[in-house]
């Protein structure tokens, strides 16, 4: 079935199932870091609440296979809808998908999104308000949900608060210290632990079979697939050039040309840079060792924050990587 799908977390979909089989709360908040199926549970709850085969239903479960469970999994189900940043670029742009620059133009459009905005609350607050075109439950899903704008949380308070019949919003976030308290005290949360180490490496080889090395992808994934894609990333551009004295600058200059990709991927460099000296600094028994690693870790830090700002990627990068070699810490190992 499919919430068996959803790895580790069982604790998040039994609950989810028995809610499916008893109430139902207004407003659901899946708390838990990026990547480790929370998007995938709210899809499988959505189903869950609207699938056609009466068998599964009475497990609190879905087929998976049936109209409504297949239309929620193309995102064509019209009463189930996910708002993250590429629903919001959807919005904002003027064209039409059949336009011939429209992928490209969406693309750019989805590179700017960092807030939920409240036009994009606005306009599924007011699909919520409209009759059901199946009969079935209505699911609104908000992916970052930290990032909405303080406009767009109060707009939707009211909604979450008091929907109407046979409606469900599901907010999903990796930060919920960053949401107003009075968006979290009108919703249920439920909490969604970091994978282990080895599932992360599984799902890695199913959704990138072309990752290099996917076992030490999940080391550096801290639990999470999308660390870990993003660990991937940054670990075949490290292993583009033989390990050396030149090879940060041989690094730094294997980093995309664009700015905007350059940064992204640059931090995804130094978030593994970081990783690879924060364990050693755990496993170090020595007390100068530790503080010469501590001093390391703050240097990161300080590099992380210079690539989103006006400062080169691959000089950065370079810079940091240099760090790393002269105090002797291994990323491959």
């Amino acid at each position: 079935m499919p919430f068996s799908e959803i790895l580790d977390q069982s604790a998040a979909t039994d609950y989810l199932q028995k809610s499916v089989l008893g109430h139902v709360p207004q407003a659901l908040l899946f708390c838990g870091p990026s990547g480790v199926g929370k998007k995938k549970a709210a899809l499988e709850f959505a189903k869950a609440l609207n699938c056609l085969d009466p068998r599964a239903r009475q497990t609190g479960d879905s087929c998976g296979l049936c109209a409504h469970c297949r239309a929620i999994e193309r995102g064509t189900y019209g009463d189930v809808v996910l708002a993250d940043f590429l629903y919001q670029a959807r919005l904002e742009l003027k064209g039409e998908p059949s336009d011939k620059d429209y992928e490209e133009e969406l693309e750019k459009e989805l590179a700017k999104q960092q807030r939920i905005k409240v036009d994009t609350i606005r306009d599924i607050t007011a699909k919520s308000q409209q009759k059901s075109a199946a009969g079935g439950w209505k699911v609104f899903i908000v992916d970052e949900a930290q990032s909405m704008q303080a406009e767009a949380a109060n707009a939707l308070l009211k909604f979450i608060e008091e929907p109407p019949q046979k409606t469900v919003w599901i907010l999903l976030t990796d930060k919920k210290a960053a949401m107003l308290k009075t968006i979290l005290s009108r919703c249920q949360p439920l909490q969604f632990a970091p994978l282990p180490q080895a599932t992360v490496e599984q799902l890695l080889r199913e959704v990138a079979p072309q990752t290099q090395d996917p076992a030490l992808a999940a080391r550096y994934s801290q639990g999470s697939l999308t660390r870990a894609l993003r660990a991937a990333q940054a670990l075949d551009v490290m292993q583009t050039v033989p390990e050396g004295p030149a090879w940060p600058a041989a690094v730094a200059a294997a980093l995309p040309r664009t700015m905007a990709a350059a940064r992204q991927e640059a931090q995804a460099v130094l978030d593994v840079a970081t990783l690879a000296a924060h364990r050693q600094w755990a496993t170090q028994p020595q007390a100068l060792r530790r503080k010469q690693l501590q001093q390391i870790l703050k240097k990161l830090e300080n590099y992380k924050i210079a690539v989103t700002r006006n400062v080169s990627p691959a000089l950065t990068v370079e810079t940091a990587l240099m760090s790393l070699d002269k105090a002797g810490v291994r990323i491959f190992d």
